[in-house]
């Protein structure tokens, strides 16, 4: 039973990191595509809060492990 609660969170950090990834490819090929863009930033800004938040919730998921 304790296994499988310890497999729920490493699943669950896995999903984080994926999503992590994912946002950071989106962010990357934008900046490349739209490089003289300078009114743009919000967008990319809004990107990086995501990604924030997201490493807040695998910081949690992590104490909930130790």
């Amino acid at each position: 039973m304790e296994n499988r609660k310890y497999i729920e969170k490493l699943i669950e950090i896995e999903a984080l990191i994926v999503s992590n990834i994912n946002l950071l490819e989106i962010t990357k090929t934008y900046c490349e595509n739209n490089y003289d863009k300078s009114n743009e930033i919000t967008a990319i800004g809004a990107i990086i809060n995501i990604i924030l938040d997201k490493q807040k919730l695998l910081i949690k998921a992590l104490d909930g492990i130790s």
